[in-house]
């Protein structure tokens, strides 16, 4: 079974091999196929670079370089956490046929089916919530849910390049962040 790599990393891998292939203008003068090998990454490329990633160009592809989501304080979840919530199906799905090759639209499917389960999975929890609460906490827990979706919405959207690789990226990061939340809601569910 092959990993799942969560979508920030794979965006910045992206990012990196990119750079180092000389997409910035630069490069080693060596033909486009000539070579698979990639180099640290050029000056230019590393000022350009978010200020997280300038900190740390050589450092490699981390999670804990990039920027994440504001979220309230408390306890966190880990990327492995949220990836444990992952279902079965979705990963046989990224697994299987194009999906398991790379194929942006194959994989976009996948993703796209277990937002849908996730999301029905936090539906439930919210309502739970809810069902649990006087009149003012449930007008309290509305508005901080209303107020999740824009943050989570806005934050996810930050994630596109205008790319193929959109189809994988923006599901994935509303998917992660729809897993935390029902995860943080999950107590108040009972």
């Amino acid at each position: 079974m092959k990993a799942l790599v969560p979508p920030a990393t794979r965006l910045l891998g992206l990012a990196l091999v990119l750079t180092a292939a000389g997409c910035d203008g630069g490069g080693d003068g060596a033909s486009a196929g000539s070579q698979n090998v990639v180099s640290e990454p050029s000056r230019s490329a590393i000022a350009s670079a978010p200020p997280e990633v300038q900190a740390s160009p050589m450092a490699g592809p981390s999670i804990q370089t990039l920027p994440v989501m504001t979220r309230p304080t408390g306890a966190e979840p880990s990327q492995e956490t949220i990836e444990a919530q992952y279902s079965p199906d979705y990963k046989a799905c990224l697994n299987s046929g194009d999906a398991a090759k790379g194929v942006s639209v194959a994989m976009g499917a996948c993703v796209q089916a277990e937002l849908r389960a996730q999301d029905d999975r936090l539906n439930g929890a919210y309502k739970s919530a809810m069902a649990k609460r006087g009149p003012a906490e449930q007008a309290k827990l509305r508005v901080e849910e209303r107020a999740w979706i824009k943050r989570r919405d806005g934050e996810c959207e930050k994630h596109r390049t205008g790319g193929t690789i959109d189809i994988v990226e923006i599901p994935s990061c509303l998917l992660n962040e729809t897993i935390r939340r029902r995860i943080a809601l999950q107590p108040m569910a009972g």
